[in-house]
C-alpha cells in the first residue's frame, strides 16, 4: 500500500522536475513511510512514489519500477492477490522476473497485454504504467474504488495522484477554482462521489476504469468492470448459502498472501467476525485482531467483539480511548482527507487504525457486505415494503395524501412526498434536508444534470432491490472505501477487503436478494449470517453504525467551534451562508427539536477543510500542506 504522483507534458512543454514533483510525492508520505523513488525521462513524463512494503520487502520491489530494456515504467498502489496466476502465465511466454512481489507482475502484464490486462487482475489498486517509447501514460483503478486516484487535465498536461492535496500543490492546478457541481454534491451527501472532485478539470477515477493519454494529449478510455443495475438471480436458497461461503472463504485465503504478518478490524457485527473465523480456519492459529470500543452505549461494540475473539480464538486487542481529546480527533480527521468529506465514521475508524498500526501492517476488514448482501436494512427493507405504491402516479398520491389530511384519516406516509423511489431515496443518503440547505445557502448549487447516480422512477420489488444494491455500490461503499483508505493510510496501515474480491462479487451477483434479506424480520445479509453461524455460536441481531456521539459533541464540546467556525463565515467553500439560518440551525439541535449532528459535522468539516487547504495553496509546493497544529 503506498502513494503515488504522476506528470505527463503535452506538446514541446518541458515536463515537471524532480525537484518539484518530489516534495509533491512526501506529501503522501505516511501512505508510504518504507521508501521513496523518482524518476523521470528528462523531458515529459516525471512519476513519484512513496512505499509501504508488505511484498518482497528487498529494494527489488521498489517503485517506480522498470521493465528491463527501459521502455516501461510503474507506479502501482495497492496489492494484486492473483499475482503468483498471472506471474506464472507471463513467465511461459518469456517473461523473466527479477523480484517476487506483485508490483512487476502489474509491471509485465500491463507492457504485454496493455489495458486488457486490467480485467484479469483480482486486487486492488490504482496506478500509472508510462510507455516512453509511446509517449502514453495508462491510469487504472480497481473494480470497487478500493484505492483512490485523481485525475487532473490542464493546458500543460495530465497529473495523476493518490491524494487531492497533491493536486492541490502542483503548479499546474495552482489557479484552478472550486466546481460548482462537486461542493453541491458535498454539501447534500457529506462526499464528493466519483467522477467528480473539488477543482475544475479535476476528477477522481471511476472504479473499474482505464484512460491512456498520450503526449499530444489525446485520450482513449475503457472500462474493464462494471456493477449492472440489473442482474439475473441464478442462486437462491441452500444454493446462495454454499455458494457464498466458498466465495468468501476463497477470498480471505487469497488475501493472506504477505511477507509481513496480517491482523484484522474485529468489529461486533457479521462482517468482520466471518472474516475472521475464515482466517482463523486458514492460518490455523491466533490473528492479532483490533477493536474500538466506547462507553458501553448504544454503538459500543467492545463486548460483543470480545465474545467473538474468545470463541474464534483470535489474539484480541480492544482499545477504549476515552481519554482522546476530541478536538484532536476532529484535527485528526480534517488531516486525513485532503479533499471535502465529512463521514464521521472516520473518526472511530481513525481510532482504530492507529490502534492497529502498532502491531501490525496489514489488516484485513468485513467492509462490502452490507452493500453487496442487502445488509442497510434501513434503507433496503423500509422502501422494498413500500415500492408497489409508487406504480400509482404521482398526482394520485399526492391527491390522496391530501384528501387524507383533511380528513383527518390515519397518520401522513412519509413516501407520499417523493415523486419517484430515486428521489427518496436520495433523501435518505442527504446529510441535510433540501429545506435546511436552501435556508443556508441561497445559492446553493443545484443537483447536476451528469450525476444520475438517484435516477430511477421504477417499483418493481425485484428491480428495485437490484436498482438499490446497484446504487449502494457505485456511491455509498465508494465513500466507505475513501473513508477507510485516508483513516488507515494515515496510520500507514494497508486494509484489505475480502468482501469485495472479484469472486465474491460475481457469486453475490447470481444472488436472488430474497435469499438475502427478510423483509418481515427486517434482516440482511442472510448468506453471511449463515456463514458466520456455521463457525460460531454467537450472533448479533442488527446492524449498529461505527459513528461517533456527533449529536452529543455538537451540544458540549464541539459547540464553541461550531460558533467560532460557522457562525461568522460569509460562506463555506465559496459558496455564500447566511448566517442567521446558521445560527437557527444551531439553536434548533441544542434545544433537540431534531438530530443535526451529521448535517453540522458536514458544514464544519467543510469549512475546516477550507481554512486547512484552500486558503494555504499559495504555499510552495514543498511546504507541509495540512490542518495547522494548535
Amino acid at each position: 500500500m503506498c502513494g503515488l504522483v504522476g506528470a505527463l507534458s503535452f506538446g514541446d512543454r518541458i515536463g515537471i522536475s524532480p525537484e518539484i514533483i518530489g516534495p509533491i510525492t512526501d506529501l503522501a508520505a505516511r501512505r508510504g513511510p518504507d521508501a521513496r523513488g523518482l524518476w523521470t525521462d528528462g523531458n515529459r513524463c516525471t512519476l513519484g512514489f512513496r512505499r509501504l512494503s508488505i511484498l518482497d520487502l528487498t529494494p527489488a520491489g521498489n517503485q517506480p519500477m522498470h521493465t528491463p530494456d527501459g521502455r516501461f515504467h510503474l507506479v502501482f498502489n495497492g496489492e494484486l492477490y492473483n499475482f503468483k496466476e498471472i506471474r506464472r502465465e507471463l513467465e511461459s511466454v518469456g517473461v523473466a522476473f527479477r523480484s517476487t512481489g506483485d508490483a512487476e507482475v502489474v509491471l509485465q502484464a500491463l507492457s504485454t497485454w496493455g489495458p486488457e490486462a486490467l480485467g484479469r487482475f483480482n486486487g486492488m489498486f490504482a496506478l500509472g504504467h508510462y510507455d516512453e517509447v509511446e509517449g502514453r501514460l495508462l491510469i487504472a483503478r480497481d473494480h470497487a474504488g478500493i484505492k483512490p486516484l485523481y485525475v487532473a487535465r490542464t493546458a500543460m498536461g495530465v497529473l495523476i495522484a493518490s491524494q487531492f492535496d497533491q493536486i492541490l500543490s502542483h503548479p499546474w492546478c495552482r489557479d484552478s477554482c472550486l466546481d460548482t457541481t462537486s461542493i453541491g454534491l458535498f454539501l447534500r451527501l457529506g462526499y464528493i462521489p466519483a467522477p467528480h472532485a473539488a477543482l475544475m478539470g479535476v476528477s477522481m477515477m471511476e472504479p473499474g476504469t482505464w484512460l491512456d493519454v498520450d503526449r499530444d494529449g489525446k485520450e482513449n478510455a475503457g472500462r474493464f468492470f462494471e456493477f449492472p443495475r440489473r442482474q439475473e438471480s441464478l442462486l437462491s436458497s441452500n444454493e446462495a448459502r454454499e455458494a457464498v461461503d466458498a466465495a468468501v472463504s476463497g477470498a480471505v485465503r487469497r488475501q493472506l498472501v504477505s511477507d509481513v504478518p496480517v491482523g484484522l478490524f474485529l468489529s461486533g457485527g457479521i462482517d468482520s467476525p466471518l472474516v475472521a473465523a475464515m482466517m482463523r480456519e486458514a492460518v490455523g492459529g491466533p490473528i492479532p485482531a483490533f477493536t474500538i470500543g466506547t462507553d458501553g452505549g448504544a454503538t459500543d461494540e467492545g463486548e460483543d467483539a470480545k465474545r467473538y475473539a474468545a470463541e474464534i480464538g483470535l489474539d484480541h486487542h480492544l482499545d477504549r480511548p476515552l481519554d482522546s481529546s476530541v478536538l484532536g480527533l476532529i484535527q485528526d480527521a480534517v488531516s486525513a482527507c485532503s479533499e471535502p468529506f465529512a463521514d464521521p465514521s472516520i473518526i472511530p475508524t481513525l481510532l482504530v487504525s492507529r490502534h492497529a498500526s502498532r502491531n501490525v501492517k496489514v489488516v484485513l476488514s468485513g467492509d462490502g457486505g452490507d452493500e453487496l448482501f442487502w445488509g442497510y436494512e434501513g434503507r433496503f427493507a423500509s422502501i422494498l415494503r413500500l415500492s408497489e405504491q409508487f406504480r400509482q402516479p404521482y398526482w394520485y398520491r399526492s391527491a390522496r395524501r391530501g384528501l387524507r389530511r383533511v380528513l383527518g384519516i390515519g397518520t401522513a406516509q412519509p413516501n407520499i412526498r417523493f415523486r419517484t423511489l430515486g428521489h427518496w431515496y436520495r433523501a435518505k443518503h442527504s446529510r441535510l434536508s433540501e429545506h435546511w440547505l436552501e435556508r443556508l445557502f441561497p445559492d446553493l448549487p443545484p443537483w447536476g444534470e451528469e450525476t444520475r447516480l438517484f435516477d430511477y422512477d421504477g417499483a418493481d420489488p425485484d428491480e428495485t432491490a437490484d436498482w438499490m444494491r446497484w446504487n449502494e455500490y457505485v456511491g455509498h461503499l465508494t465513500m466507505v472505501l475513501l473513508k477507510v483508505d485516508r483513516a488507515s493510510m494515515y496510520h500507514s496501515l494497508e486494509v484489505r477487503v475480502p468482501l469485495l474480491d472479484r469472486e465474491v462479487i460475481d457469486t453475490a451477483l447470481r444472488v436472488d436478494w430474497k435469499s438475502c434479506l427478510d423483509l418481515k424480520r427486517g434482516v440482511g445479509k442472510l448468506p453471511l449470517r449463515d456463514a458466520l453461524a456455521r463457525r460460531v455460536r454467537h450472533q448479533t441481531p442488527g446492524k449498529r453504525g461505527f459513528s461517533p456521539p456527533l449529536g452529543d459533541w455538537m451540544r458540549g464540546p464541539l459547540l464553541p467551534m461550531l460558533e467560532q467556525v460557522l457562525c461568522e463565515r460569509e460562506s463555506i467553500l465559496d459558496v455564500s451562508l447566511d448566517g442567521g439560518a446558521m445560527r437557527a440551525l444551531i439553536r434548533a439541535h441544542q434545544r433537540r427539536e431534531a438530530d443535526f449532528g451529521w448535517g453540522l459535522w458536514v458544514l464544519l468539516s467543510g469549512a475546516l477543510w477550507e481554512d486547512a487547504y484552500l486558503h494555504r495553496r499559495r504555499l510552495e509546493p514543498s511546504a507541509e500542506i495540512g490542518v495547522p497544529k494548535s
